[in-house]
């Protein structure tokens, strides 16, 4: 028989389960709600949503429903204590849709097992760009102003976490650009790592990108004293970003490598050692291209254009999933598709 309202409610009035068409029932046995997506008379009152919810889980049990995700919006944090208290949800994660609109998710598991449901997200992802002068084979390094970094007065690469849905070699320019100004293009992923223990206990991984100045800078950059490259750099305008970066420049990578920081590091000695087979590679293909580019007009065609290291990392290839809508970036060796 339908469950009637406790008498401190404003009227009596049947409560029926919710409604199979505001629910979304997936491949999991699982049901997903969007406190959102409801009727105002269903989540105005907790009381009237507990009696709702729990009407529902007895016949969604009977079903073999397995469990159970909620998403409460803003507007109904009210059913949070309820949730929690009186229907036995966990805390999940924080959500934020296309609109920056943020909400909370709350799970339960309805089988009487140990629940089976993922958790919340494990891991961060950052990037680390690495940006060599086109000539010299400097790499860009910068100072922040807050931070361990800023603590131990240390260069480093810029670095950055990447943005819900963005692929890691889009992060990589997006995050040089603002910490920058300056305009690259990503040129291949070198190496990564993985770290646990981090912010709210989540695990971080950090890949290591190489990337390179636009065109437009190595003509500007070529036009120095004399205007044969041995002056270089002036008008590569730094543009650091107001909030975070306190000085840009660029620096030899042995005096980058022996920063006292790195130093008392075998991981970033590890990795600095990866940076230091990046710049002889550099420095090795400029050499080699020395004799053509000496009739070459910087501008025109200039002896970047030849500089590419991508075939010692990973490149992305954006490829349709084919069964689902979408598509997704697999990073491959770039050996291995001669058409990148």
């Amino acid at each position: 028989p339908p469950v009637m309202r406790n008498s401190s409610v404003e009227k009596a009035e049947e409560i029926v389960a919710i409604p199979d068409e505001f629910l979304k029932h997936d491949s999991y046995n699982g049901i997903t709600i969007h406190t959102s997506h409801l009727p105002s008379k269903y989540t105005t009152n907790p009381l009237i949503f507990t009696e709702m919810l729990k009407r529902s889980m007895v016949n969604w049990m009977k079903e073999g429903k397995k469990g159970i995700w909620i998403h409460v919006s803003k507007a109904n944090v009210d059913l949070i204590p309820v949730l929690v208290k009186d229907c036995g949800f966990e805390f999940q994660v924080t959500t934020s849709d296309d609109k920056g609109t943020r909400g909370l998710v709350l799970t339960k598991w309805l089988l009487p097992t140990q629940s089976r449901l993922p958790h919340g997200p494990t891991h961060q992802c950052g990037i680390g760009a690495l940006v060599l002068h086109p000539i010299t084979g400097e790499m860009l390094v910068l100072q922040e102003k807050s931070g361990p970094a800023a603590k131990r007065n240390l260069w480093k690469m810029p670095t950055g976490l990447t943005d819900p849905g963005e692929d890691i070699h889009i992060a990589a320019v997006r995050e040089l650009k603002e910490e920058t100004g300056l305009d690259c293009k990503f040129d291949s992923v070198l190496c990564f790592r993985q770290a646990h223990g981090g912010l709210f206990n989540r695990s971080d991984l950090f890949f290591v990108c190489l990337c390179t100045l636009d065109d437009k800078y190595v003509f500007e950059a070529s036009n120095g004293v004399n205007g044969d490259g041995t002056k270089h750099g002036e008008v590569l305008t730094f543009t650091p970003q107001e909030a975070e970066i306190l000085d840009i420049k660029w620096m030899d990578i042995e005096d980058f490598s022996e920063q006292d920081v790195w130093k008392t590091s075998p991981l970033y000695m590890e990795i600095n050692e990866i940076l230091r087979q990046q710049v002889k590679k550099h420095i090795e293909i400029n050499k080699n291209n020395a004799d053509q580019a000496k009739n070459i007009q910087f501008g025109s065609k200039s002896l970047t254009s030849k500089t590419s290291l991508s075939k010692f990392g990973f490149i992305p290839k954006s490829l349709p999933v084919g069964f689902s809508r979408g598509s997704q970036t697999v990073f491959i060796p770039s050996s291995s598709n001669s058409k990148l």
